[in-house]
């Protein structure tokens, strides 16, 4: 009798899960903008094995207001996450090579992300340092140039608590110019280039709200990339030229 119980168990309504559903499809390539643009190989500077990529564009050189663009390789291409505003150094973008110190500009190109900073880890995978006031980020020569430590610091390292304090550095992610392991640090170039909370014009960083740095920390992992310019300058296909070059200031 308990046999033919557990049979009719099995098989009564409340037990019966009916077909399985099917596994969602994965997201399509994007067919139009930056994340098709990489997709198709038509970006000028290099992205490696990199699964995410976020692009930082403006329209002209001087312009300091920019897209920001999250791509995801899916099957076939990239699609994308996510889009935001945000802004550059107040110079706007550096022509491509060096920049330089104080020059106010943000430097063009393509940049892996490997460590972070801010009041409190998000959950990302990149390495993190939870700030304290003592911490700082070099900017003299020497052993800390272009790296986090904690110490005293003397100008021109950057206090990174104060600069927390009052809204810049919440959240923030290294952008690995002039730094390794994209580029052996050199004195006189510029530095301590961040992608930070702020929303305002910087020293050369790039710059949007709380929320969208929070956002792409928590899916950040080390060798993620970061493509930023003038639109003509990053993307090879005419059709993701907006400027026309004739009238660049």
């Amino acid at each position: 009798m308990a046999a033919v119980c557990a049979l009719a168990a099995c098989s009564s309504p409340a037990n019966f899960r009916g077909p399985a559903t099917p596994a969602a499809a994965p997201p399509s390539a994007a067919v139009d903008g930056p994340c098709h643009s990489l997709g198709e190989g038509l970006v000028a500077f290099e992205t490696g094995d990199a699964e995410r990529v976020t692009f930082a564009i403006a329209d002209r050189y001087q312009e300091t207001k920019v897209v920001l663009t999250s791509c995801v390789q899916v099957p076939g291409g990239y699609v994308q996450e996510w889009e935001a505003t945000g802004f550059t150094g107040s110079a706007g973008f550096g022509r491509s090579g060096d920049v330089l110190v104080d020059s106010l500009e943000t430097p063009t190109g393509s940049y892996t992300v490997t460590e972070a900073f801010g009041r409190k880890d998000p959950g990302t995978a990149l390495e993190y340092h939870e700030l304290n006031e003592f911490s700082r980020w070099g900017g003299r020569p020497g052993e800390h140039h272009n790296r986090y430590f904690e110490g005293r610091g003397a100008w021109p390292d950057e206090n990174l608590w104060e600069l927390m304090e009052i809204g810049l550095y919440e959240q923030a992610a290294v952008i690995n110019y002039n730094r390794l392991p994209d580029m052996e640090p050199e004195p006189g170039l510029s530095y301590a280039i961040f992608l930070h909370a702020g929303m305002s014009e910087s020293w050369g960083c790039l710059s949007t709200d709380l929320a969208i740095v929070t956002r792409f920390l928590k899916t950040a992992v080390p060798g993620d990339r970061i493509v930023m310019g003038v639109n003509r300058e990053v993307f090879l296909d005419a059709s993701s030229a907006l400027v026309d070059p004739d009238t660049e200031q």
